[in-house]
Parts: C-alpha cells; sequence; structure tokens
C-alpha cells in the first residue's frame, strides 16, 4: 500500500515531508518578517512579531503541502476545498519573499514591485477565498453545508484561514510597512 493511502488515517496524517513543508514556510515568512525586525520592541511588540511571523509562515506553507501531498506523497482523496484554498492563498507570501531575499535594504522600484505584488496578490487570493466559502458554505442550506467534510488536517487549515482572510490582509498591511 502506497504511503498517504492508510484507509484509517484520512488525509494520510502528518508526515516528515509535511514538516518540511512547514519548516519552507518559516522560512519564507522570516524572509519577509526581517524588514520590521528591531531591536527596540516592547512586550507587546515582541508578541505582534511573533504573531506576524507565525502567520505568514503557516500561510506560506500552503503551497509547498500542495506540491508535496499532490505530487510526492500521492495522499488518496487530495485535494479538498480548504487545501486548495490555503495554497493559493500562500502564493503572494511566495512569490513576494523572492523580493525580499534579492536585497536587505529595499529601496526604489523593488520596494514599490514588492508592495504593489503583495498588496494586489493577497487581495485577490482573499477575494477569491472570501467568495469560495460563501458560495459553499453561506449561500446553501444548512443541510448541504453541514455534509462538507473537514477532514484531513489540511482542509481545516486551509478552512480556516480562508475564513480568517481579514487578518490576512491586516497582516500584509505590517509587513508592507
Amino acid at each position: 500500500m502506497k504511503e498517504g493511502t492508510d484507509p484509517g488515517v484520512a488525509g494520510g496524517g502528518f508526515s516528515v515531508l509535511d514538516g518540511v513543508a512547514l519548516v519552507t514556510g518559516a522560512s519564507v515568512a522570516s524572509v519577509h518578517i526581517r524588514a520590521i525586525m528591531r531591536d527596540d520592541l516592547t512586550g507587546f511588540g515582541w508578541f505582534l512579531f511573533w504573531g506576524v511571523f507565525s502567520w505568514v509562515a503557516i500561510t506560506a506553507a500552503g503551497p509547498f503541502l500542495f506540491l508535496v501531498r499532490r505530487f510526492v506523497r500521492r495522499v488518496a482523496d487530495y485535494p479538498k476545498v480548504g487545501d486548495c484554498l490555503w495554497a493559493m492563498l500562500g502564493i503572494p507570501w511566495v512569490v513576494t519573499a523572492a523580493f525580499r531575499s534579492v536585497s536587505s535594504d529595499l529601496t526604489g522600484q523593488r520596494d514599490d514591485l514588492f508592495r504593489t505584488v503583495l498588496s494586489i496578490g493577497l487581495a485577490v487570493a482573499c477575494l477569491v477565498a472570501l467568495l469560495v466559502v460563501w458560495w459553499k458554505w453561506v449561500m446553501v442550506p444548512p443541510e448541504q453545508a453541514a455534509q462538507t467534510s473537514a477532514r484531513p488536517w489540511t482542509n481545516q487549515v486551509g478552512l480556516l484561514l480562508s475564513i480568517a482572510w481579514p487578518v490576512q490582509c491586516g497582516v500584509g498591511m505590517v509587513v508592507i510597512g
């Protein structure tokens, strides 16, 4: 039996490759977060710093998890709606990490390009997530919405990130500065 197809574990469970994808998301977050890190942060500032880092890390892991589970592990019955939404929400973070990693001191056109791409990418991703959640769970009868399975864990996280799209926009504003 192939890995990830165990009938007792919905969605294949958590694997080492999933952990690698989460660590990769954290590396994307560290590229974004280094621009807002300062030595003179207060206690609340450090709390906000780690909150933003964690949110970006989890969101940015989405595309990597999607690729690992879809093409490497080949998990049965994958992807679900939340998995696709998580991957889509993470794409702007992954793409713009390339702009942040090119230079530690973003100035001029490169900084404007970074801000524009991240702003538009997050706006589009959040709008699509909002529309999908709205049409799949809000505009349907309660019986139909209740039939939607939340398994596996990646689908649950993706749905949570999609429902919390305003937080995604706020985190984007913090990172953009």
